[in-house]
């Protein structure tokens, strides 16, 4: 997948300075600039070229929420935007939830607290594209595109799955050229064996993975797992 080419918005040129620090040492990503008002804001996304915005609530021409109110208007402006703002009161919180936000990340926050945030956010980016080649898609495949599960679990009580490691996993299956097994994905991708196979269990749920047995000589077969095509 290319870097999600990112746009800072933010009202204190420190500040934007020190998150354009933070975003370019996150794998994944490529930071395309920064603006400090809304309407050069604007201006810069309906350019193009820009896949993320960061986006301060507080500036000096208009509100962030006003900003996300038009950008989501405007046809031109098919951007994602994750909030990030030491603004915590709950009624801006939901208007932002409510104009679509990919994520709401509260200052002050830790440079490994923001990459945790971003790589999310690129599992998901990564999902969407992939789901958008498929005639048809699964609950659990939206669940996830979502960054949720439903009520927590899946039906059959798995805990949810983080979408950065769900990512790893799927990169494990895609980098193998034979069907993998539970311990060539932990050796893969640093996961437990047991980790591993939770996830793999998980994807065969939603369809993703294919799971088969592998019989050997003696003793029980392995279940050997690869992507559904």
């Amino acid at each position: 997948m290319n870097d999600i080419r990112t746009l800072i918005v933010d009202d204190d040129f420190a500040v934007a300075r020190m998150h354009t620090a933070f975003l370019e040492r996150t794998p994944g990503f490529a930071a395309v600039g920064s603006e400090l008002t809304a309407g050069d804001a604007l201006g810069s996304i309906r350019a193009g070229g820009i896949d993320l915005v960061l986006l301060d609530l507080y500036l000096p021409d208009a509100s962030g929420i006003e900003l996300l109110r038009r950008i989501r208007s405007d046809p031109q402006c098919l951007v994602d935007v994750m909030m990030v703002s030491a603004a915590n009161e709950p009624t801006l919180i939901e208007q932002a939830v409510s104009l679509g936000v990919a994520d709401f990340l509260l200052k002050p926050f830790t440079r490994d607290e923001f990459s945790t945030r971003l790589i999310a956010y690129a599992a998901r980016v990564r999902e969407r594209r992939r789901l958008g080649g498929l005639s048809r898609v699964t609950q659990a495949q939206v669940d996830v595109l979502l960054g949720r599960d439903a009520g927590g679990s899946g039906r059959d009580g798995a805990k949810r799955m983080n979408p950065a490691t769900r990512q790893r996993v799927l990169d494990a299956l895609t980098d193998s050229a034979e069907p993998a097994t539970a311990l060539d994905v932990s050796e893969a991708t640093g996961l437990s064996r047991v980790s591993a196979r939770r996830y793999l269990e998980q994807l065969v749920n939603e369809g993703v993975v294919r799971m088969q047995p592998r019989y050997g000589e003696t003793g029980r077969p392995q279940h050997e797992y690869r992507l559904e095509e």
